[in-house]
């Protein structure tokens, strides 16, 4: 919630630090980058239970949010691609274009800035247009979503349509295909067949395909004349694309979705479109899934059989784009942690950078479980050890050992409160009971609720936080 509040407009005035090669100040809103930072960081804190000294990239990452640098580029590039994306009716369409055809070479604009970090000024995107939403147009395009996915199963199993097509989009080793297939009743073979390679999943989405599929639908239709007047259902395993025919967004793949009713209206028959359960054993539906598998390996239908929409290469998928900035930025995030020194220490606790199945455990514990559990992790926990680190203690023994009558003198670690304190030998052999000596280690008691349930009962047992 309050991230895209303090972010609101920052296209406008953030620009993305860069330092340069022999530079030592990095150039951009680099003193910006350091506020919003701190912001953040009282927020990851507080989610978390951590405390105050905690490390910043350790805070976000067990608090699910990236991190700051990272996060306001995710937020410039989605502004910058909805600025491209823009139809030429809009005032800043003129400021865009003129601004990617004659970059300035001094005292860049914003959006200058924004093209040239991202790398987008020579890039073709998809226009979206505008949608009024009042009132709502009469829906012009029969479709029928079944209730379940047996009722779909049986419905097409019913259908006593002349034709049946089937159309699918599929994403396969990172690069999409879509397909459409025709059915005459009571053939079995099928008489035409269209399938089409659209690109890397970085350019288009399986969204795209599955409505690239749609399109692909009408234009075998049109090249078959038997089809004029006959009723023909067209099954596909996408809600969300049937829905949109009859109520467009603006949303990426638009312009998609504009291009399928144009051919649907135009047609001769009586076309439904209808909703089919995937994988669901159905002859139509499995043959055309594997034939979208085919165009995403590379094989595509001849050009002069594809509709003219796809004979040359289509606008970036503003979807897919923003999608796959984002894949880059986690990746980036992740490399920075792995590189960092207190990653490769870390890696003995937990691997599973950046700890989604941490937090997803925690939702099962009580907030101090919790907060205990993060504490424990990031070694800064009030134990003598680290409290005489920070200058809050006087020493960084465990007291609890110096007050037997042995007299011991051991510094009182996560390792050793938790582990080896002698004074807590009772408390432990339940723990040891509730876990098995086997998972007496810190990277096995994380990866399980009920270790960490159990290592929070024996914490609040040894008394040693007032607070656990």
């Amino acid at each position: 919630m309050t991230l895209p509040k303090i972010t609101y407009g920052l296209d406008i005035w953030y620009t993305p630090p860069n330092k340069k090669p022999g530079q030592t100040k990095s150039s951009g809103s680099a003193g910006a980058l350091r506020q919003f930072q701190k912001a953040q960081r009282i927020a990851s804190l507080a989610i978390r239970g951590a405390l105050r000294s905690t490390p910043n990239d350790f805070a976000d990452a067990h608090a699910g949010l990236l991190s700051m640098e990272y996060a306001l580029l995710k937020a410039t590039h989605r502004a910058t691609i909805r600025m491209l994306t823009l139809p030429d009716t809009h005032p800043l369409h003129p400021i865009i274009e003129q601004t990617r055809n004659s970059p300035p070479k001094k005292h860049p604009s914003p959006i200058a800035n924004l093209l040239r970090t991202f790398k987008l000024r020579k890039k073709k995107l998809e226009i979206i247009m505008p949608v009024a939403q009042c009132p709502p147009r009469p829906a012009k395009l029969n479709t029928k979503i079944a209730s379940s996915r047996e009722e779909s199963i049986k419905q097409e199993k019913d259908d006593k349509a002349n034709f049946k097509v089937f159309s699918d989009g599929s994403g396969l080793n990172n690069d999409i295909g879509a397909a459409a297939i025709l059915y005459k009743k009571g053939r079995f073979t099928p008489l035409d067949r269209l399938k089409v390679f659209l690109g890397p999943s970085s350019k288009h989405n399986t969204f795209e395909a599955e409505a690239i599929g749609a399109v692909l639908a009408p234009t075998l239709l049109s090249s078959c004349p038997d089809t004029i007047g006959k009723k023909v259902s067209l099954y596909i395993d996408n809600q969300a694309l049937i829905k949109s025919f009859n109520n467009p967004k603006a949303t990426s793949g638009q312009y998609l979705i504009r291009h399928f009713l144009l051919l649907a209206n135009a047609l001769g028959c009586n076309l439904e479109v209808r909703w089919i359960s995937g994988h669901s054993k159905v002859r139509g539906n499995e043959k055309v899934d594997e034939l979208a598998k085919e165009a995403a390996n590379g094989l595509s239908s001849e050009a002069v059989k594809l509709p003219h929409i796809l004979r040359d290469p289509l606008p970036l998928s503003a979807s897919a784009t923003k999608q796959a900035f984002h894949r880059r930025l986690k990746n980036k995030w992740e490399e920075s942690w792995e590189d960092s020194e207190r990653g490769k220490h870390f890696d003995a606790i937990d691997e599973d950078f950046p700890f989604t199945g941490f937090r997803k455990r925690t939702n099962s514990l009580t907030r101090a479980q919790a907060s205990l559990m993060v504490q424990i992790r990031s070694g800064h926990i009030p134990l003598n050890c680290y409290l005489f680190k920070i200058n809050r203690a006087d020493t960084e023994l465990c007291q609890a050992c110096l007050d037997r009558e042995d007299g011991q003198h051991c510094r009182e670690t996560i390792k050793h409160f938790l582990f080896e304190c002698n004074t807590y030998d009772v408390e432990r052999e339940k723990l040891i009971a509730d876990i098995s000596r086997s998972h007496l280690n810190l990277k096995d008691i994380m990866s399980d609720t009920d270790r960490m349930k159990a290592l929070a009962h024996f914490i609040n047992k040894t008394g040693r936080f007032k607070n656990p």
